[in-house]
């Protein structure tokens, strides 16, 4: 069976171009879920009084509503 060099490249390029952004999401999904969130960046309040905040430390964000935010001291939450 003739295999063609250029396909073969082309296979192996993406292959291992799909596996390092694999290995990019599983740190960064590692690092989010060892951190202690400090959601300090604040977003847009939607029509339904919820916000999204994000963690100043790990980019995390989480949508809740304004009372479960003004309920929690410095914008943590363990509930998270």
């Amino acid at each position: 069976m003739n295999i063609n060099q250029i396909d073969k490249f082309r296979n192996d390029f993406f292959d291992k171009l799909i596996k390092d952004e694999q290995e990019k999401i599983k740190i960064i999904e590692l690092t989010q879920k060892k951190c202690f969130h400090n959601y300090n960046i604040i977003g847009l309040i939607n029509t339904n009084n919820y916000q999204e905040r994000q963690c100043s430390k790990c980019n995390h964000s989480a949508l809740k509503s304004i009372r479960i935010w003004e309920g929690t001291k410095n914008g943590t939450c363990s509930i998270a």
